[in-house]
Parts: structure tokens; sequence; C-alpha cells
């Protein structure tokens, strides 16, 4: 997540209300945004188990994503530079190589695409290979191999431009702050003219700041915005495995955000993510991290 001065929102209110689960309240009298059990979502498509590849399987969402999907009857095939090469399905290889991932998508129903220099970076020598050209390998492959479903990680960072006294939604747009944003940008953009152009239907996740080890974690906690866009590893799993097992069709393409419950003000909107795939975040900073 980026590291900038954020203005705190104190305007977001959580509260009970009548018959639905929970909603948010604008303290200013402004729209509330509706979080229940009546908000229509659509249906998963759960009778098939899929063959879903994962890349960058052993990053802190990989590992999460991959155990999540199998412990739902999904066949997992993890792809990456460091995976054990024991594991069952492990495939050894490297995003920025073509053919390597030509092959690894092969006969898979869904790709889940992970792998990426996570945070910001220098731009030519680290961000350029595996953002830029390992997305556009991985999309190609769908394409090439007619993967029905795409699902690629963007970031709330391409929205972290904007001020944060007021709920973004995915219609407000983007605005980015540094390099790596641009990255995840291109990915919501070349998802988008996949989904159009050669009909996949393509979900870009604007993932939440999930903590990859402790020292991280206190960075978060450091942030204004951080425990309320905390995204937990149980949450990303779940978020995940409902990607995959959603019903959309054909050259449809989303934008979702992923987070976790809020701790103190809601900063990004969740109902799209509800209301396409049927997610519900259950975790609240700190719960359903992966380390002590």
């Amino acid at each position: 997540f980026a590291t900038r001065t954020f203005v705190h929102d104190t305007h977001q209110i959580p509260i009970q209300c009548s018959n639905r689960t929970l909603c948010y309240k604008n303290a200013r009298g402004g729209d509330r945004v509706w979080i229940s059990s009546t908000t229509k979502t659509k249906k998963a498509h759960k009778t098939m188990k899929q063959r879903v590849l994962v890349t960058g399987s052993e990053g802190g969402v990989g590992r999460a994503v991959c155990k999540h999907l199998s412990n739902d009857g999904h066949t997992v095939y993890r792809f990456d530079r460091f995976v054990q090469s024991d594991l069952e399905n492990a495939i050894v290889g490297d995003i920025t190589n073509r053919d390597e991932v030509l092959e690894a998508a092969r006969g898979m129903d869904a790709i889940i695409h992970l792998a990426a220099t996570p945070d910001e970076a220098d731009f030519l020598s680290e961000l350029i290979e595996p953002n830029v050209r390992g997305l556009y390998n991985v999309c190609d492959a769908a394409r090439e191999h007619g993967v029905k479903r795409l699902v690629l990680t963007s970031s709330v960072q391409v929205v972290s431009g904007h001020r944060w006294d007021s709920m973004v939604r995915i219609e407000d747009g983007p605005k980015v702050i540094n390099h790596y944003a641009l990255t995840k940008l291109w990915a919501e953009q070349i998802g988008e003219m996949y989904a159009r152009v050669y009909g996949l239907s393509v979900i870009a996740a604007r993932l939440g700041w999930l903590p990859r080890d402790p020292s991280h974690a206190e960075e978060l906690q450091a942030s204004p915005v951080g425990t309320d866009v905390y995204l937990s590893h149980d949450d990303a799993g779940r978020f995940f495995s409902a990607c995959v097992d959603a019903s959309m069709q054909e050259r449809n393409f989303e934008i979702l955000f992923a987070t976790s419950k809020p701790l103190r003000h809601v900063r990004v909107d969740p109902e799209p993510a509800l209301r396409v795939v049927g997610y519900r975040a259950r975790d609240t900073w700190p719960e359903g991290h992966a380390f002590e």
C-alpha cells in the first residue's frame, strides 16, 4: 500500500438497519451503503469442480488461495519460480517466459494471476518484466487456450490518490500515485480488452492490504487507513474462490474491491464484490492473518 498522508474519515459509520444485516451511514446525511442478506448476488456454479491455475502460488496471497480452492474441491495447479516440485500439480516456471506460461495454461478452466512485484519499485529494472510482460503472457495464454475465467490482481493503490474522507467507489475511477499502481491499472485495462475483444470473462480484483510478514503488519497498523483496507489471508482465499465459482457471461468484465471488514470506517465500496461474486468479508483486523 502506498505511503502517503491520508485524510482521516470520520463520516462513515457502521450501524444496524432494521431487518438488514448491516449498512453504513454517512454522518453528514449522505447515502447509505447496504451490505445485507437482501442484496441480490449472482448465483455460483458450484456443481462443477474446476482446474485452476494459480500463478504466484507460493506468495502470501497465493498460499491462502490455493488452500481454499483445494478445500472447495477444485484441482489446483501451482505455478511459481519457487514452488516445491514434490507438491501435487506443482509447476516450476516464470511468468515472463511465454512458452512456460502457455504450457501451464493448457486445459485450465480458470486462471488466478497473482504473480507480480507486489509494491512500488524501480519501473525499468523490477516492474516491467513481471507486471507488464508477465501479465501479457498470462492473458494471452488464457486467450490462446480458451480459458473461461481469468482473475487478475489489481490493488487499492489504483485509487490511493483519492481523498479518503468518503468511500471510494468503482465509478470514481482510478487515481494512481506511483508506478506500481500504474502496472495494476494496466492489468485492469488489458483485462477489459481481453473480455471485450476475445470473449473471456474477466475479474480485476483491487486487493486491500494483505500483510506478508510481521513488519508489514506493523506498517499497516501505522497507516491511517491500513486497518480499514486490510485483507486477511482467510478472506483472500474466500474471495478468489468466489471469483472462480461465480456465474458470469462471456465478454463480461468486472472490477471489484476485495478487503476484509473495516475496523473503523468504510474506505472502498464492498457492494460490487457482493453483487457479482457473492463475497462477504468475515474478518476484521487482526483476524485471519497467517503469522503470529
